[in-house]
C-alpha cells in the first residue's frame, strides 16, 4: 500500500531517534560508569586557587552543565533516557490494547448500557489526571524512600498510569466504531448477514488501525506532558530517596524528576532544568515530526479525542465523511490539567 505510514520517512527518522537514544541509554549504563558516576565540585586556576564551584554552567562542562552535586547533566539525561521513554511507550502500548478491546466491546454493547457507561464516566472528566496521579501514588513515594528502588513500585505506578487514562480512549474509540458502522455499505453487509466479528476483521479493524498509530504517538505527547507535572510534585517515576540533609533524590534519573527536584535552582542555575526541558521539547518535537509525516502519507482525516472539560464529550456529533477521504486532524489534549504548565 502505497499511503502506509511505512512509506513516511519522518516516521522512520523519529523511529531511529528514539531506538538509538535508548540503546545509547543502556550501552552507556553498562559500560559508561567511569564517567556518569564521576563528581567534579571545584574548578582551580593555575595558581592552585578555587575559581569556580559546583553546578558548573554549560560553557564550563558542555553541553548541559552539572548540577550542585558535581554531575554532567549531560549523562544524567542519558541514563534517564530509558526509564522515561519506554515508560511511556510502554504505557502507550498497553492502553492501545486495552482500549481497542473494551472500546470494542461496548461499542457492540446495548445502548442503554452505552448511555450508562458514557454518564458514569462524565463525573470522571472533571477530575485533572496529575490530581489522580498524585492521590494514588503519594503512598509509593513514601515507600520507595523507605525500601529504595523496587522493580514492584514501577509495575505499580505503570499500572496507575494506564488505568486514569483509559476512560477517555475507551470511550473514544467506541464512538469512531459507532459512527464507522453507520456508514451504508456497512448497514448493506448487516443486512446481507454479516456477523459482528466478521464486519470487525474485515472492515472495523482496517479502519481502526492506522488511527491507533496516531493515537500511540499522541498519547505520548500527552504522557510527556504529564510527567512533567507530576515531577513538579515530586511524583517520580521509580521513587525518590531522601538524604541526611532532607534533599529528595530520584532513584532512576527520569527526566520529569530532574525538573521537579531542582524548580528552586530556576533563579541562580537555570539550566539544571533547562536541560531536562530541552530533553522533553526535543522529544515532543519528534513525536509530532512523525505524526505529521504520517498524516500526510495516509490522507486521512482523525477526529479528535473528547477533552475532559466538555459537558457531553461523548455525544458531539461527527460529520460523516467518505473513509478514503479522511483527514487526521489535531487532537484534543488527552489529559485535563497537562496543557498549563
Amino acid at each position: 500500500m502505497k499511503n502506509s505510514m511505512f512509506y513516511s520517512k519522518r516516521f522512520w527518522i523519529g523511529t531511529t531517534f528514539f531506538c538509538g537514544l535508548i540503546l545509547a541509554s543502556f550501552l552507556f549504563t553498562w559500560y559508561g560508569k567511569d564517567l556518569y558516576s564521576q563528581t567534579q565540585l571545584l574548578i582551580k586556576d593555575g595558581n592552585g586557587n578555587v575559581s569556580q564551584s559546583a553546578p558548573f554552567n554549560p560553557l564550563l562542562m558542555p553541553p548541559f552543565g552539572s548540577d550542585r552535586g558535581g554531575y554532567n547533566l549531560f549523562f544524567k539525561l542519558i541514563i534517564g533516557a530509558k526509564f522515561t521513554i519506554l515508560f511511556v511507550f510502554g504505557i502507550c502500548f498497553i492502553q492501545l490494547i486495552l482500549g481497542t478491546l473494551l472500546g470494542s466491546l461496548l461499542a457492540y454493547a446495548p445502548l442503554p448500557l452505552q448511555k450508562l457507561i458514557e454518564k458514569v464516566c462524565k463525573v470522571y472528566f472533571y477530575v485533572p489526571t496529575v490530581v489522580l496521579v498524585i492521590l494514588f501514588m503519594g503512598p509509593l513515594m513514601i515507600q520507595s524512600e523507605q525500601t529504595g528502588f523496587k522493580e514492584s513500585i514501577v509495575i505499580k505506578q505503570f499500572l496507575i498510569l494506564c488505568i486514569v487514562t483509559l476512560p477517555n480512549l475507551i470511550l473514544y474509540i467506541s464512538q469512531e466504531i459507532n459512527l464507522f458502522m453507520k456508514k451504508d455499505y456497512i448497514t448493506s453487509s448487516i443486512v446481507l448477514g454479516a456477523r459482528k466479528m466478521h464486519l470487525f476483521r474485515k472492515h472495523i479493524w482496517l479502519f481502526l488501525k492506522e488511527i491507533l498509530v496516531i493515537l500511540f504517538l499522541q498519547q505520548a505527547v500527552q504522557l510527556f506532558t504529564l510527567l512533567i507535572h507530576m515531577g513538579f510534585f515530586k511524583v517520580l517515576i521509580g521513587g525518590r530517596r531522601v538524604d541526611s540533609g532532607s534533599t529528595v533524590h530520584s532513584l532512576t534519573n527520569e527526566w520529569s524528576g530532574l525538573i521537579g527536584l531542582n524548580k528552586n535552582e530556576l533563579l541562580t542555575a537555570p539550566w539544571i532544568i533547562l536541560a531536562p526541558l530541552v530533553a522533553f521539547t526535543v522529544s515532543i518535537f519528534v513525536l509530532n515530526f512523525m505524526i505529521q509525516g504520517i498524516k500526510e502519507q495516509l490522507n486521512t482525516r482523525f477526529m479528535p479525542i473528547p477533552n475532559k472539560k466538555q459537558d457531553s464529550a461523548v455525544e458531539e456529533k461527527k460529520t460523516v465523511i467518505p473513509v478514503e477521504k479522511f483527514r487526521f486532524a489535531n487532537m484534543k489534549t488527552l489529559y485535563k490539567g497537562t496543557d498549563r504548565s
